[in-house]
């Protein structure tokens, strides 16, 4: 435990750093996935392909929905990947 003074009025003040524990990585199941993205079902395509997740917009989103949806995978690890019309996001397993 390491002290410092109070610039203000030079008390001693005790400070311990606690390192959190890491949390365990689950592997989300394309179910989950599909769960999250409920509300989006109709603008995008999910599929399981080459041990990963794979989620393709139908078309435009927009900006919104798409950061909607970006934000809703978040909790997934997803990875954007920016390639045109064949854009994508990936959660690998």
């Amino acid at each position: 435990m390491s002290r410092i003074e109070c610039p203000h009025c030079g008390n001693q003040i005790a400070i311990q750093v606690i390192k959190p524990e890491l949390k365990a990585e689950t592997t989300a199941t394309i179910n989950d996935i599909r769960s999250a993205l409920n509300e989006w079902a109709d603008c995008i395509d999910t599929v399981e392909q080459d041990n990963a997740i794979v989620i393709t917009p139908k078309g435009y989103l927009g900006k919104d929905v798409w950061a909607e949806i970006n934000d809703a995978l978040k909790p997934f690890n997803a990875e954007w990947i920016s390639a045109k019309k064949e854009s994508r996001w990936v959660i690998k397993s």
